[in-house]
Order: structure tokens, then sequence, then C-alpha cells
């Protein structure tokens, strides 16, 4: 079976590839949960507490291997390589599924710690350990999408339809709503009814114009420029979610809609 792989930033921590610069990752610990902030209510008379709030702050990566040359030369070079290949921050740190699987999870990461013990019998080789300060939630890299109505017009209103989303926790989605056909468009409302979630933009819309309302940038464009609206960015659940679109227009209109989001993982 082949070893796991990790990149960082696009810099492999797991190549054998070149006798003179070799990366072999032992140990790779990231299946644990993310640390959590939770605030709490003491009650003031009684024992106990009530919670207030609970949030997820950041991950910890921690992963060790051993840097491998064939001369002493060629290892102080490796090991300068492989600290500047890791100084860079925010930089996407990738692991593979399982060894050979060439499906990666991504974590957004930033080195915080390299350790690189001194032996004086390792010449040609030295034992790395690394720490990486990650956000607290990967994702897949790449995107999942949704057409709603298969893709066809959506020609009523209000337009309902239940939708599965995937992963294990929340994405952020980015939606897409392209006005095909109008007689006097004016509103359109994006609605998450399990989560209660909705936006809208109220405007006086023509045909070809298209409204994304990217749920991560947190902003609401038409034709790529910011527009006013009202309501919130809706969530999403990692289960069944009820959309509802309600489009305001005295005659006939046709849209279409998507929804585009990264697979989201605990």
């Amino acid at each position: 079976m082949s070893a796991q792989n990790l990149k960082y930033n696009a810099y492999s921590l797991q190549d054998i590839s070149v006798a003179a610069s070799q990366r072999l990752t032992s140990n790779i610990l990231y299946n644990q949960l993310a640390e959590k902030t939770i605030n709490i209510q003491s009650d003031s008379i009684r024992d106990g507490w009530s919670l207030l709030d609970v949030k997820y702050t950041n991950k910890i990566i921690a992963v060790n291997g051993w840097l491998i040359s064939d001369t002493a030369a060629n290892l102080k070079t490796l090991i300068d390589t492989f600290k500047g290949s890791l100084r860079p921050n925010d930089k996407n740190l990738d692991i593979e599924t399982y060894g050979g699987s060439g499906v990666y999870t991504r974590w957004k990461a930033t080195v915080r710690n390299i350790q690189i013990p001194e032996e004086h019998w390792q010449i040609s080789q030295k034992p790395f350990s690394v720490e990486f300060l990650c956000k607290p939630f990967a994702t897949a890299t790449s995107t999942t999408t949704i057409n709603l109505n298969s893709g066809g017009n959506i020609t009523t209103t209000p337009y309902n339809e239940d939708i599965t989303i995937s992963g294990s926790y929340n994405p952020k989605p980015v939606i897409t709503i392209t006005v095909v056909a109008e007689t006097d468009l004016t509103a359109i409302k994006f609605e998450n009814t399990v989560t209660q979630d909705w936006i809208q933009v109220a405007r006086s819309f023509t045909a070809a114009e298209v409204l994304v309302i990217d749920c991560d940038a947190e902003t609401v464009k038409v034709d790529g420029v910011a527009v006013d609206f009202t309501g919130i960015f809706p969530e999403f659940n990692p289960s069944t979610n009820s959309i509802k679109i309600t489009s305001t227009d005295s005659g006939a209109f046709q849209i279409t809609c998507s929804i585009v989001y990264y697979l989201t993982y605990l």
C-alpha cells in the first residue's frame, strides 16, 4: 500500500523519489476534533451552569518523519529547503484520505513549530516534527454543484426543493441566480426553511442579469456589482435542506439557480 501523502502549499512531505532530498512522513495526527471555546454562565444561586455558546476555534495537526539525503552537504540543503518551503503562512495543507487514493482533504494552515533534533551520529538523515495551526474545518479540494430544478428554468413562485448537502459540517456556498426572462421582476428572495435563514434583493431585474450570493465572502452582487440586500446569509446543514425561492413579478418569468459548495468536514 502506498504511503499517505500530504502537501503544504504544494510542497510534498512524502517524497522519496530523489536520493538527495527525501521526505519520509511516518505519522500524521489529524483525525481529532477541532478545539472548542465553550462559554457558560454559572448559576448565581444554585449549583450548576447554563451553556451560552460553543465555537470551534482551531485545530492542531502534527506530523513527524525523517529527512534523508545521500551526503551531509545535501542534507543541510534539504533542511534549508524544507524549512523555507514551510515558511509561508495561511496556505493549503492537503492530506490524502489514505495512501494511494489520490483524493485530498484540505485545511487552511500556518506552521507554528518545526523541530529537527540534532544528534551527532545523524550524518545524512534527521528526524523532524511539524505542528500546523489550522482553521477548524477541512474541505474537499474541488467544488460540488447542485442545480435546482435539474438545471431547468424555474417559472413558478414560490419554488420549493429539498436538497442534500454532503460532508459533516455546514458549508458556505455560492448561490447563483440567473434571470433568463422577466416581465417586471422586482425582488428575489432565497430561503432555507430548515435553518429559517433568508436573504432578499429588491431591485428591478432585467433579463440576463446574474445575482451571486457568496455566503463565505458575505457579498451580494448583480453582474459583479455589489447591491443592497435584506436578511442574512443562509446557513446550510450537512443533511437535507429545504430551499424556497420567491420571485416578485406580475407576469411570466424564468430564472435558474445553482448552489456551489466545498464539502466541509469536522
